[in-house]
C-alpha cells in the first residue's frame, strides 16, 4: 500500500518493524524557511518518539497527515523555542482532543526548568484553576548514570534505548558542559548519535562509546565562529572515520552553498527521508 493511502507514520511504523529508523521532520536552523526547524522522529518495532518539537513543527507534520498526538512518547532536548515551542500545543491537544497524557521522557533536573521557565506560563491557568506539570503530562524519568567525564542518563522505553547525555551549547563561549545550561543529546541504541544542540566539542566522541554507533546526526551552523552551534570550518577537522558517518542538520538556508561529501561526511540529512541503522 502506498504512502499516500496508508499515511506517513504509518508507513514509518511498518518500516520500522524489526528496525531502528530515524526520519527528520525538519532538518533546520531556529530561523531557517527553506527547512522546518530540526526535529527527529525514532522508530523501532512499530513505536514512536518525536525529539524536539519547535514552533514550526506541528505545522510540518500536519502536512504529512500526522497529528501533535499520534507519537508514543516526547523528548526535549533544550529549552530552545525552535526545540520546545510546539511543546505546549503538545500538551493542550493531548488534554483537549487526544483525551490523554502525553509520555514525555524527562530527567529530574530539567522537568523543573522546562516547566517553569518555559511552559508555565502559557499552561498553569484553565478552566479548572492552576495546574501542575504532572496534570499535563506523564513524565517517564531516565536513571541517572553518571556525572564525570559528562552527565549521562538512560532509559528504556519499549525497546529503544536512550542516552541521555549533556552538552556544551549555551551561554555563548561555553566550552565544557559543566558550564553550560541544560542541554542535551541523545545515542539511540547505541547505534544513533544526535548531537542535539551544542558548540563543536571533540570531546563528546571521546566520553561516549562511538566505535559501534553506525550514524551520526551532528549540530552544524554554516558560516563561522560558532558561537553556540558547531560550525561547519571546525567539524571539518574531525577524524575521518567520524565525519563518513555524520549527516548533518540544524542547518541554515545558504545549504545549496555546500558539498559535505567532498569534506567527507555523510551529508546533509533530509527532512522525511528513511534513515535505517540497525
Amino acid at each position: 500500500m502506498s504512502e499516500t493511502n496508508k499515511g506517513f507514520l504509518e508507513t514509518l511504523k511498518e518500516v520500522s518493524d524489526g528496525k531502528l529508523v530515524i526520519c527528520f521532520a525538519g532538518v533546520g536552523s531556529a530561523f531557517a524557511k527553506k527547512n522546518a526547524q530540526t526535529s527527529m522522529i525514532v522508530a523501532k518495532n512499530g513505536k514512536t518518539i518525536l525529539v524536539d518539537c519547535g514552533t514550526t513543527i506541528p505545522t510540518e507534520l500536519s502536512r504529512k497527515g500526522i497529528n501533535i498526538w499520534d507519537f508514543d512518547y516526547y523528548h526535549f532536548t533544550h529549552s530552545h523555542a525552535d526545540h520546545v515551542g510546539g511543546a505546549e500545543e503538545i500538551m493542550l491537544m493531548h488534554r483537549y482532543v487526544a483525551k490523554r497524557k502525553p509520555k514525555v521522557i524527562i530527567t529530574q533536573p530539567y522537568y523543573k526548568i522546562l516547566w517553569d521557565d518555559s511552559l508555565r506560563g502559557g499552561c498553569e491557568n484553565n478552566e479548572d484553576g492552576l495546574l501542575k506539570f504532572c496534570d499535563l503530562v506523564e513524565p517517564v524519568q531516565p536513571s541517572w548514570m553518571q556525572e564525570e567525564p559528562r552527565e549521562i542518563y538512560k532509559i528504556n522505553v519499549d525497546g529503544i534505548e536512550l542516552v541521555i547525555f549533556r552538552t556544551a551549547h549555551i551561554p555563548g563561549g561555553v566550552e565544557i558542559w559543566e558550564k553550560a545550561f541544560w542541554s542535551t543529546g541523545l545515542m539511540v541504541d547505541g547505534k544513533v548519535l544526535y548531537s542535539g544542540d551544542t558548540r563543536f566539542d571533540g570531546s563528546l566522541f571521546e566520553h561516549l562509546p562511538v566505535k559501534n554507533v553506525s550514524a551520526i546526526f551532528h549540530d552544524c551552523q554554516l558560516f563561522s565562529p560558532g558561537i553556540v552551534h558547531a560550525d561547519y570550518e571546525s567539524l571539518k577537522i574531525l577524524d575521518p572515520s567520524i565525519k563518513a558517518k555524520m549527516r548533518l542538520v540544524h542547518y541554515g538556508d545558504n545549504f545549496e552553498q555546500f558539498k559535505p561529501e567532498n569534506d567527507g561526511f555523510a551529508g546533509f540529512a533530509k527532512a522525511w527521508e528513511f534513515y535505517v541503522v540497525g
